[in-house]
């Protein structure tokens, strides 16, 4: 999927692959129930955050791939990136959070989390710059398969492990474990305040920015002493409900962008780099 600066244009997308992936979901429906599920509404969906599923109980093993109906070539990565069905893709989302893997050397040898991982991108940067370990989520079943197959792809399988988010419970923090920690949190989540229809538009559309408030209020819990949360967004209110959600939680916010949000339109490309960091 393809994010645009405008949302109509972003919208009339999500419709024509929600067909496609309709189909998928017609043959796999009775191996995967979460897939069935009825989309929770934003008010279902506060505080599923404290309900932990143990990701062994996720479906994250699969005894074929998808059909792969694109490869781009992404800077810096050994080998072509492969696109599935419905999952999401806009480079340009993440441009500057990719450009920051890459020159930062405490990604190297670092235990990294990334929420929404889509086709992988960002995981596999990570993971080719040096880090020892990477775990994935995602609510989307193609999105899983497809980052599993995109490390096997780049010899990284082995410092990759994928989570699938149950669509009956699809916070931040889901499949995480209460007390795990990480050196670095990634994520480049939905940006639109939205109800999401279908699987493939989550990763368009955050019904009351429920995502993005666990996001920045599990910031704390969930990273090592020291550790930081980096994430894309390319849309000023929701910028604006980081930073407002971040000093709420005794959270440093920096945005590590040249551009001034105040001239920015509502929705904008490329994606604005924000970093959270626990304050001392």
């Amino acid at each position: 999927m393809w994010r645009q600066g405008h949302s109509a244009s972003r919208t009339a997308r999500v419709f024509v692959l929600s067909a496609l992936i309709n189909l998928v979901f017609t043959g796999c429906s009775a191996q995967n129930t979460d897939a069935a599920a009825e989309i929770p509404s934003a008010t279902a969906m506060e505080g599923r955050d404290s309900v932990f599923i143990p990701p062994e109980t996720a479906e994250t093993e699969f005894e074929s791939w998808p059909p792969i109906v694109r490869w781009v070539s992404v800077p810096g990565l050994p080998k072509d990136v492969a696109l599935m069905e419905s999952v999401f893709w806009e480079p340009d989302d993440t441009a500057s959070l990719r450009q920051t893997i890459f020159s930062t050397a405490s990604v190297s040898g670092s235990d990294v989390l990334e929420i929404g991982t889509g086709s992988g991108l960002i995981s596999l940067c990570c993971l080719q710059a040096g880090a020892a370990r990477v775990i994935a989520t995602d609510i989307n079943p193609t999105a899983i398969r497809n980052a599993k197959f995109n490390a096997k792809e780049m010899g990284f399988g082995d410092r990759l492990e994928v989570r699938l988010v149950p669509r009956r419970s699809p916070g931040a923090w889901t499949v995480i474990e209460p007390d795990a920690r990480f050196d670095l949190i990634i994520s480049n989540p939905p940006w639109e305040d939205h109800r999401p229809e279908s699987i493939d538009q989550f990763a368009l559309y955050d019904p009351d920015f429920v995502l993005l408030d666990s996001l920045v209020r599990g910031a704390r819990q969930h990273l090592k002493p020291g550790g930081r949360m980096w994430l894309a967004y390319g849309c000023v209110t929701a910028i604006r409900r980081i930073q407002s959600v971040a000093a709420e939680e005794n959270v440093e916010c920096r945005l590590l962008d040249d551009r001034d949000l105040n001239s920015l339109p509502e929705l904008f490309l490329p994606g604005m780099l924000i970093e959270l960091k626990p304050a001392k």
